[in-house]
């Protein structure tokens, strides 16, 4: 079943449709042989989905602080680009792998279980070259099937050292992992450290000395990493909605700042009878009560006070008080 749905996927449809008959079902009720055909539900990677661009931002920045690094440590112009992630259970990973290949854990506190660091033998055999002085290319007779000596292993030291380094810097926006080292082996088979139908997060980088070329991944196990990964996609998700908020409202406001309003100043003011209001005509004088200090309102909401004068030729009034709104 989907995991969101809760409804049967295609391929367990399928399986089910796929018997020949019904007769076999009530033979298994009354325990009598029956045919069962076997579908291994778990066995569907439909619902292994993570947050690419969550995977992207954080592998760019390893990818980036990672090529820094081997430039200040180790003096080489090693170029490192980040490539793909993606999901995939381990036994198909390993089956494209040929050793010797670098294969270091990294524990993954306080998510639950190990990340695991491949870097490509060409790579360290080229480095070591490039490190004591050489051209980036063997000349004692450096074969990438062969294993590592001790001055490789040292180099694969300093590597993972500053993987984790970048892995800590680049995750921690989502999970404050520390990365520690663990285990080391010359393929990851003999780590053991997933099972081989468990499914991994696999990224990819390209690292590139010269003329050598060889991939570095690192390897997570999913459900270790999806909740974090998903969890701060949710929040950037957030982020956004309220950083869209604030800007429409900030549009609003700046619209509201720029209506046109009608301030009256009221000069004043004289009560008569109904039947004298009903016989005014053009030229009647009528007194008026003159209060100072003048209201101003504004939409009839009292707003200010003020004092009558002139402007040149023009009547005004100066602003003596403002109401607080």
């Amino acid at each position: 079943m989907t995991e969101e749905t809760d409804t049967l996927t295609k391929e367990e449809l399928e399986a089910l449709q796929s018997t020949r008959d019904d007769n076999h079902l009530t033979e298994l009720v009354n325990g009598e042989s029956a045919e069962v055909i076997k579908h291994d539900l778990a066995s569907q990677h439909g619902n292994a989905r993570i947050d690419a661009q969550i995977f992207d931002t954080i592998c760019k920045k390893v990818a980036s602080r990672l090529q820094q690094s081997i430039s200040s440590v180790l003096n080489i112009p090693l170029r490192i680009d980040y490539a793909s992630t993606e999901v995939t259970a381990f036994e198909v990973l390993t089956s494209e792998l040929l050793s010797p290949i670098s294969s270091t854990t990294l524990h993954l506190n306080p998510l639950e279980g190990e990340a695991l660091v491949l870097i490509n033998s060409k790579i360290i055999f080229d480095s070591l070259d490039r490190f004591f002085g050489g051209a980036g290319v063997s000349t004692i007779g450096f074969t990438p099937d062969r294993t590592f000596a001790g001055s490789e292993e040292a180099i694969v030291d300093i590597l993972i050292t500053l993987v984790s380094g970048a892995l800590k810097e680049g995750w921690e926006p989502v999970a404050s992992c520390n990365f520690e080292k663990g285990r080391s082996a010359e393929h990851p088979e003999n780590l053991q450290c997933f099972r081989d139908e468990e499914l991994v997060v696999v990224s990819r980088f390209r690292a590139s000395l010269g003329d050598a070329v060889g991939d570095t991944l690192i390897i997570y196990p999913l459900t270790s990493v999806r909740g974090p990964t998903q969890a701060h996609s949710r929040k950037l998700g957030g982020e956004e909605r309220e950083s869209d908020d604030a800007g429409w409202s900030a549009n609003l406001h700046q619209a509201c700042l720029e209506l046109e309003v009608e301030l009256c100043a009221l000069f004043g003011e004289f009560t008569t009878t109904l039947g004298q209001l009903s016989t005014i005509k053009v030229g009647d004088e009528f007194s008026l009560s003159k209060n100072l200090p003048l209201d101003i309102t504004v939409e009839g909401v009292r707003l200010f006070t003020g004092t009558p004068g002139k402007i040149g030729n023009i009547s005004a009034i100066r602003i003596d008080s403002v109401k607080k709104i």
